[in-house]
């Protein structure tokens, strides 16, 4: 049997529990990485990826946190470090959203959507660069989002900005790592078949395949696979990128 593609690597996943966050976790551990899966508070379903990425062969280790928590990230590079030694990918894939008019959005609403999209991507990668650099070599995976890129009628200014402002990280950051063998890219997806288009009704699901112009949408594998392209050798002159995944919306 061939080795996998993360063979002796070791990966840290935000936002692990559910959707985009646990099938790159699943397809990470199906090529050999060992993995830190962190999740706010879903518990029973980390547990569930983790038993599911165990049963595939990676060794595993799950915290439950809230990564606007500088504090957290910092325990969480201990923590890594403590079960692994080094960590050699950083996908910074937690999220939240809101879904209300810019008059309507909450001061609160407003922090708390950026502090977890944008925020806490930055604490993450104050943590885990660094060694990244000593060691003269690192892979970081920002989940951002088309909406970055085209605002979207239903979504919240907040979740937009935090989208963009992570796109504009990732370029930064990617420059000034570049000369130590980090790089450092980002994954736009668009309408990825997930919890909340799962939830809506037939009629809307049609709404949604129709603006798509492959008339479908994105499977969460889909997106791991682009992850696991990022993660892996295949991509080692590839930095400061934004790789979209969404059928093709962006043509429009």
């Amino acid at each position: 049997m061939s080795a996998g593609k993360l063979t002796n690597q070791v990966a840290v996943i935000t936002g692990a529990s559910r959707g985009i966050g646990r099938e790159i976790a699943l397809t990470f551990a199906r090529e050999g990485a060992s993995l830190v899966l962190i999740s706010l508070k879903a518990q029973t379903a980390l547990a569930a990826v983790r038993q599911e990425a165990e049963e595939l062969g990676a060794a595993v280790i799950t915290l439950l946190g809230d990564v606007s928590d500088v504090a957290f990230c910092e325990s969480t590079y201990n923590s890594a470090t403590e079960a692994f030694g080094t960590v050699d990918i950083l996908v910074n894939c937690a999220g939240t959203i809101t879904r209300a008019p810019f008059e309507e959005v909450s001061f609160e609403e407003w922090h708390r959507v950026i502090d977890v999209n944008l925020h806490g991507a930055f604490y993450m990668c104050r943590q885990f660069l660094p060694d990244m650099r000593r060691r003269n070599r690192g892979k970081v995976i920002n989940m951002t989002s088309q909406m970055a890129h085209m605002p979207h009628p239903s979504a919240s200014p907040s979740y937009e900005v935090s989208k963009a402002g992570l796109t504009a990280l990732t370029r930064h950051l990617a420059n000034q790592y570049a000369p130590y063998n980090i790089t450092i890219n980002a994954i736009a997806p668009g309408s990825i078949d997930t919890d909340m288009p799962k939830s809506m009704s037939e009629e809307a699901r049609e709404r949604l395949r129709n603006g798509v112009p492959m008339r479908r949408l994105g499977e969460p594998e889909e997106v791991g696979e682009c992850a696991l392209f990022l993660a892996s050798d295949m991509s080692n002159y590839v930095t400061g990128t934004t790789l979209h995944v969404n059928g093709g919306s962006m043509m429009k």
